[in-house]
C-alpha cells in the first residue's frame, strides 16, 4: 500500500468513526433513545470511538501533513497519550516500507 493510498483509506475511516460519533450522540437524547431503545446499548462504545478519533486523527496530522502537536490541539484538559499515537504512527510506516520493499521485490 502505497503512501497515499494509505492516506485515503485512514481518511475515509475516520469518516466512518464521525459519523458514528455524531449518531451515537444525537442518540442521548430522551426522545430517541425512548423510541429506538438499540442505540442505547451502543452509547457505551462513543467514549472509545471519541477516544480512537481523536488519537487517529492527532497521529494521521503529525505523520502525514508534518504538523506539530501545537498546532493541532490548543490547551485540552487531557493530553493525548502519546504512547497511542506513536504505536499508529509506526504501524503506518510500517505499512508503507512493507510496501516499498514488496514493489522493490517485484520490480526486480
Amino acid at each position: 500500500m502505497t503512501f497515499k493510498e494509505l492516506k485515503n483509506k485512514i481518511k475515509k475511516e475516520q469518516k466512518n468513526r464521525a459519523t458514528s460519533i455524531r449518531i451515537l450522540k444525537a442518540a442521548r437524547k430522551p426522545h430517541v433513545y425512548n423510541s429506538n431503545p438499540e442505540l442505547y446499548d451502543k452509547l457505551g462504545d462513543l467514549d472509545s470511538l471519541r477516544y480512537n478519533y481523536r488519537h487517529v486523527h492527532i497521529a494521521y496530522c503529525m505523520y502525514f501533513n508534518n504538523t506539530e502537536y501545537g498546532d493541532i490541539e490548543r490547551e485540552c484538559r487531557e493530553k493525548p497519550y502519546i504512547g497511542k499515537i506513536d504505536q499508529y504512527k509506526k504501524e503506518w510506516s510500517y505499512v508503507v516500507e512493507a510496501s516499498k520493499d514488496e514493489t522493490l521485490h517485484t520490480s526486480a
